[in-house]
């Protein structure tokens, strides 16, 4: 058996991706706005089903505000991960709340800042 190594740029590229997963994570589960909104770069873009692409900062800090209002409250942002993988500048969770049967994010993340993200969610009635 063979252990196959990253090379060092990409492991230093996944540990930045984990570094700003694990930290978005955290301003989540707090409902900071401006925490989440620290982790985008300003033209970063988001897709999560709506039908629309939200992009740069302004929407995104209008989309987590309606998010923890409407979506994810006090008390419903405590999340499980059921699955979490880190792959140089990827980074995929799938995950489930109080109020969320199943989500998954997929974020980009360079130079430190998270350039794209996907949203996908199964939410309780």
């Amino acid at each position: 058996m063979t252990t196959q190594t990253l090379p060092q740029n990409l492991t230093e590229q996944s540990s930045q991706t984990r570094m700003v997963l694990d930290r978005h994570l955290e301003a989540f589960r707090l409902g900071d706005v401006d925490r989440t909104l620290a982790d985008y770069a300003t033209d970063a873009i988001i897709i999560n089903g709506t039908g629309s692409v939200i992009k740069g900062h302004a929407e995104i800090y209008e989309t987590f505000v309606q998010v923890y209002r409407d979506y994810f409250p006090d008390g419903t942002r405590n999340m499980t991960i059921d699955e979490l993988a880190v792959h140089g500048e990827a980074a995929y969770i799938r995950w489930r709340a109080k109020n969320a049967i199943m989500a998954t994010d997929t974020l980009i993340v360079r130079d430190g800042k998270i350039v794209i993200q996907t949203f996908a969610g199964l939410f309780r009635e």
